[in-house]
């Protein structure tokens, strides 16, 4: 498959995006699919917008280059070859997006590329239906381990940025007051059951209760597919913290 819809999918991050002639025939032959998103650096020139790009262009190295400014370049729709040999075939060049960002790999990043990059990240995993999970680290996902060294960033901070963009973008004022409504009562655990029903997850659960209907109207007006994985994440940390419910909660 061609990612003819790549550029679209940037679009989401709300980023400048910039589409390079050619990018949707361009690459290595046909993807398997999107599997997962593998973060670079260029390890180029320490000035300028995207030095890197031509390079990454002509050989096909890589989906998306980001510049030092934020900005996004659609590179390739096709197989683009920026992981190498990987731990894990879901993270090779066949399933992962790669982004390069222009960097030298040792000095520090401009506060308002590093930020894009999250956003970028975030366009993508809420676009093709990922985790955050799935935003790897060349380093990371690189065989042997230690092969390579970028992004020279920490990863785990990385995607708690990822993290951040996409509730962002995901859940409005509104959603985000009836989650917070929702997990403060009681029968968080049976509002949650509620909500895997819907996705038909749970086929024997009975009828919704209002708390119930909340979760689904809020699964409903977002993206449910990623959106019930931050749902049940955000309730099952505030349902640890919540106290034992009375006997009379637990007969409603």
């Amino acid at each position: 498959m061609f990612l003819l819809d790549l550029a679209d999918a940037c679009r989401g991050s709300g980023l400048r995006v910039l589409e390079v002639d050619g990018w949707r025939t361009r690459g290595h032959g046909r993807m398997s699919g999107v599997r997962t998103v593998v973060c670079h650096h260029t390890a180029g020139p320490p000035t300028g917008e995207a030095p890197s790009l031509n390079f990454i262009r002509d050989r096909g190295l890589a989906q998306l280059v980001l510049g030092r400014s934020g900005t996004v370049h659609v590179v390739a729709a096709g197989l683009c070859w920026h992981a190498g040999v990987v731990h894990d075939p879901s993270t090779g060049n066949a399933w992962a997006i790669g982004i390069e960002a222009e960097a030298t790999g040792t000095a520090a990043w401009p506060t308002v590329q590093y930020d894009a990059y999250a956003r970028l990240c975030a366009a993508l995993v809420g676009h093709y239906r990922l985790t955050v999970a799935r935003v790897l680290g060349h380093k990371e996902v690189a065989a042997p381990t230690g092969r390579k060294i970028d992004p020279n960033f920490d990863m785990a901070a990385f995607r708690a940025l990822v993290t951040e963009h996409l509730e962002d973008d995901m859940f409005t004022p509104e959603d985000r007051a009836k989650l917070n409504s929702l997990a403060s009562r009681a029968d968080v655990g049976f509002a949650r059951d509620q909500i895997m029903t819907h996705l038909g997850k749970d086929p024997t659960a009975g009828p919704v209760p209002p708390a119930g209907r909340e979760g689904l109207e809020v699964a409903r007006r977002v993206d449910v597919g990623f959106a019930l994985e931050q749902i049940m994440a955000r309730l099952d940390a505030i349902e640890a913290r919540l106290p034992e419910p009375d006997p009379v909660d637990e007969q409603l």
